[in-house]
């Protein structure tokens, strides 16, 4: 077969060629760099403590003066929960049980310098005490209100001009109506505000009636038993909690689903690059030109090559994002040390090398399919149909991801890896739940015995395609000549 009498100087040339054919173009550049610009500017944006929102302004006008500074308490106390929730993944135990005393004893910004102390980056932590600021009503008029709201008239904070987005108007009635008027009015924090505190509130009102409190309700629930989670195959050193399941367990799988991502995106990009490759030399006359000087097995091979380190390259900016941030949660103890923990584990020798192994099985299988499709089309919309069932098809693949997220002792899991179409991804996606070494083995073996079978298939579809000029028209009547033996004319 011509699959194994390859050239390798030729083949090299033509991998150069589409390599460096993409390579000097302006749109490969600025899709290089995008990944640095985004990085860049979400940077600037932390470093400059530039809002993307602006601060609302919002004003409670309480007719029965009981509701105002209820509503705002309870407004505060929900932000001091939010933040003191999105810490606790960052902070060990004891920080965060003075992280707590800090901000319940003192206030928010007494918690934000000892945040500064133990992660010294100039974060301001401030932003994630939300954008609502609630302030007194500049006037007990409600024509005058709805001018400040409109704009017709400025609301001054510490000799500052602000606007007032919007104001909540508590009329003094048995029905207690509300009324909130603002002119941004697509999403009103304060309507969501209002509607916890009132809820709570009835909540509170009812159990009352029967001499019980909302409070030691939630206290009693949160004191409820609770089961707790434990990995029998985890080692065993003599104490219970060495096989309790941590977020250090469960982070193994979210890298598996981000690389599983990657090796699709990969796969994606790198197929299309292939197909357009092949349309446009063939509709250009240039493949003709390259047969006089090469083999049809050095073509493929080569712009397999050639593509697959283009792929490589236009990846480069995220994988030394992705290891740069991998580092830095190592070496600076960013997230915890269950963060370090899950990163160390996930990231074995077995998980990189089977990475690394379907990838290349999978790049291989579809972009053997793509050249061939590309080789018998005859127009972009030829292409465009003929690729359309491959692509639903690694659309699909999408899905086995939060399958093996939610189910990684999936049956249909298992079968999909020896799949060729899906292996990569789902042996991917199994790899945290650690299958035996020779279940990855004969996956990986079926996979590029079945990608080597689709080289062989689209060499003959490629020459075929090439040298006759043939569409799909030609491949039918081909196969109606020499398969069903039938005439055409």
């Amino acid at each position: 077969m011509s699959i194994f009498n390859v050239n390798i100087r030729r083949t090299l040339l033509i991998a150069k060629r589409d390599y460096f054919g993409y390579i000097k173009t302006w749109g490969f550049w600025l899709s290089f760099f995008m990944p640095v610009i985004i990085g860049g500017i979400t940077a600037l944006i932390m470093i400059s403590d530039i809002d993307l929102s602006p601060v609302r302004y919002e004003a409670i006008y309480d007719e029965t003066g009981d509701y105002k500074e209820k509503i705002i308490a309870a407004h505060q106390r929900d932000n001091r929960e939010n933040f003191l929730a999105a810490m606790k993944p960052m902070l060990s135990d004891e920080q965060m049980v003075e992280l707590e005393t800090i901000v319940t004893t003192k206030d928010f910004k007494a918690g934000t310098e000892y945040l500064n102390e133990i992660f010294p980056s100039n974060t301001n932590y401030n932003k994630l005490m939300g954008k609502t600021i609630f302030v007194d009503p500049p006037s007990n008029n409600l024509q005058e209100l709805k001018e400040y709201v409109s704009g017709k008239k400025d609301l001054v904070l510490d000799g500052k001009k602000v606007k007032l987005s919007g104001f909540l108007h508590i009329y003094n009635n048995p029905e207690l109506i509300t009324d909130y008027w603002s002119t941004n009015f697509n999403n009103p924090p304060v309507i969501n505000i209002v509607d916890d505190f009132f809820s709570t509130k009835a909540q509170n009102d009812y159990l009352g009636s029967a001499g019980l409190s909302l409070e030691d309700y939630q206290r009693l629930k949160n004191k409820s038993l609770k089961a707790n989670i434990f990995d029998p195959s985890k080692i065993e050193t003599g104490d219970l909690n060495d096989q309790a399941i941590t977020g250090a367990d469960r982070l193994p799988f979210i890298f598996s689903a981000v690389l599983s991502i990657i090796l699709w995106l990969t796969i994606f990009s790198g197929s299309y690059m292939l197909l357009t490759s092949m349309l446009e030399e063939k509709l250009n006359k240039l493949m003709e030109m390259m047969l006089a000087s090469a083999r049809f097995s050095e073509i493929i091979l080569g712009k397999l090559l050639g593509v697959a380190a283009l792929t490589f390259t236009s990846m480069l900016p995220y994988v030394i994002l992705g290891l740069v941030g991998i580092f830095s949660s190592i070496l600076l103890g960013l997230g915890g040390p269950n963060v370090s923990e899950a990163i160390q584990k996930t990231f074995t020798l077995k998980m990189v090398s089977f990475f690394i192994i379907f990838l290349v099985l999978g790049y291989v299988f579809y972009g053997a399919f793509f050249i061939a499709m590309g080789a018998l089309a005859e127009s972009m919309q030829d292409a465009q149909t003929l690729t359309t069932p491959v692509t639903l098809l690694l659309t699909a693949c999408m899905f086995i991801i939060p399958l093996g997220l939610d189910s990684p002792d999936s049956s249909l899991l298992a079968f999909l890896s020896w799949f060729p179409l899906s292996a990569p991804f789902a042996a991917i996606i199994r790899l945290p739940s650690d299958p035996p070494l020779w279940e990855l083995l004969l996956s990986s073996s079926i996979l590029a015995l079945t990608a080597f079978g689709v080289i062989l298939l689209a060499e003959r579809i490629f020459r075929f395609g090439v040298l006759s000029g043939s569409g799909v028209k030609g491949s039918l009547n081909w196969i109606k000549n020499k398969i069903l033996r039938r005439k055409t004319f």
